[in-house]
């Protein structure tokens, strides 16, 4: 597999251009990143760069997988809640791999990569995600410790007429 990972490496324009570009991929591949389907690199660049600035800030944390020295997924660390009783956790936002890629084990990898950053760098006790209903990703985080702790039923309108549950999902650190 041959991949290493960086956690808050420098958004140069060329790395942003690069991870963008990976997200629309994603977000083609009927990836559940934020965008709309078809996804254009505008819809990207609608998160994208709150996202960016937000780690560039030293808010949130980026962890970049590289192959080869380019990148080929990525995940965020979100400290949505800001205060001294939210310190001990974080949101994990975004995770994805480039669709060519997926299958080969990267996803699991930066996933783990993350999970160890969170707690031993970041000291953090939980990470909190949110997924898609309909799309089996429960079943993927569930294989690393998280667990469904609740469901919002209709928030995510993929389309007119296919509204899906929002699924909470968390794990103890």
């Amino acid at each position: 597999m041959n991949v290493t990972f960086e956690l808050d490496p420098h958004l140069d324009e060329t790395l942003v251009d690069q991870l963008e570009s990976i997200w629309e991929a994603v977000g083609n591949a009927g990836g559940s990143v934020g965008t709309p389907m078809p996804t254009t690199r505008a819809d990207v660049k609608v998160l994208s760069d709150k996202a960016f600035r937000e780690v560039s800030e030293g808010h949130d944390h980026i962890l970049v997988a590289f192959q080869d020295g380019r990148p080929v997924g990525f995940g965020f660390l979100s400290h949505n809640h800001p205060g001294e009783i939210f310190k001990h956790w974080a949101i994990v936002k975004r995770l994805q791999v480039l669709p060519a890629l997926q299958g080969q084990g990267i996803g699991s990898a930066l996933l783990k990569e993350l999970t160890r950053a969170a707690k031993e760098q970041l000291g953090l006790e939980q990470l909190q995600l949110t997924v898609r209903e309909g799309t089996g990703t429960e079943a993927f985080y569930e294989r690393f410790g998280y667990e469904v702790v609740g469901r919002v039923p209709g928030a995510i309108r993929v389309a007119p007429g296919d509204d899906r549950d929002m699924i909470y999902m968390m794990a103890r650190l």
